[in-house]
């Protein structure tokens, strides 16, 4: 039985921070799986995580290295070791099936966990997920062509300069990403409507990045035809706006599912939780009850 509370959980022999809210629900857990790589649950634990925790039990935890969880080997920074480090937060809090709520990267590890360990799997929720056909050329390629329609023509001319340079899909999009980071027109790149983005919080906890370095660009190519070979309900939460994944591939790989559902958010990109909380807790919500 799950109880609520934060507590520390010994997963592939690291201490992961690890909060459970909802429990009084006695239903199958939700379990956050967030984004980054290298970032930590919670900024969506406070945006949607207590409305959903209404509802249903919800796990929250940050991975190997992220946040408020310890560090590791950074040899182990790999999406094998997350997987497993997932399957024995699961066993510990005696959990038989979850439903893994991926957002953004997390994605990326909800499927491969589904795709490992489908038997301990419910259902599935991919929040922007970054899962693309094998022909597609991927978000990586395409980062920079996202960027270039939202920077001013000074910033555009010395975008494109420094990338002629450069032929690396992520050195490309390290650039690509430096440049808006930097551009006066940067919220519109993160998220549709500035006047949602949430105020600095001195209490969020800083992304690693050497996490971050190990596993992007590490995306397997046929993890799509794996997932799509499951019979798992599968809810794909798209942002119409959404410049980080793009709006194709949560769309297409939706296409893709046998048993998916498409829930398109027309006043977000990006972080769907904090641009249209209401709606975004309420489809979900709805997908769980079927």
């Amino acid at each position: 039985m799950l109880s609520d509370g934060v507590r520390k959980v010994l997963a592939g022999g690291v201490e992961h921070w690890v909060r459970v809210a909802g429990a009084v629900n006695d239903d199958v857990p939700l379990v956050l799986l967030h984004g980054g790589p290298g970032e930590s649950s919670y900024g969506v634990e406070r945006s949607v995580g207590d409305a959903l925790a209404k509802v249903a039990p919800v796990v929250f935890y940050d991975q190997r290295g992220c946040g408020r969880t310890a560090s590791a080997d950074p040899s182990t920074y790999t999406m094998e070791q997350l997987v497993a480090d997932l399957e024995d937060l699961r066993t510990t809090l005696g959990a038989e099936r979850i439903v893994p709520w991926g957002v953004s990267f997390g994605c990326l590890l909800a499927a491969e966990y589904a795709v490992a360990h489908s038997n301990h799997v419910d259902k599935l929720i991919l929040h922007a997920p970054p899962i693309a056909d094998p022909l597609h050329p991927g978000i990586w390629t395409m980062r920079p062509g996202a960027v270039d329609p939202l920077l001013t023509p000074t910033e555009r001319t010395a975008l494109r300069a420094q990338l002629d340079e450069l032929t690396a899909p992520l050195e490309r999009t390290v650039a690509a990403l430096g440049a808006i980071a930097q551009s006066e027109n940067a919220a519109q790149f993160f998220y549709h409507d500035a006047a949602n983005i949430p105020a600095d919080d001195e209490n969020a906890p800083e992304p690693n990045m050497e996490v971050a370095m190990a596993l992007v660009g590490n995306e397997r190519a046929d993890l799509v035809d794996d997932l799509a070979g499951l019979d798992l309900p599968t809810l794909v939460l798209a942002g119409l706006w959404d410049r980080q994944v793009g709006f194709d591939i949560p769309r297409d790989l939706a296409a893709r599912l046998p048993r998916a559902t498409l829930e398109i958010f027309q006043h977000s990109a990006h972080s769907i939780d904090e641009e249209e909380p209401t709606a975004y807790v309420a489809a979900i919500q709805k997908f769980l009850a079927r």
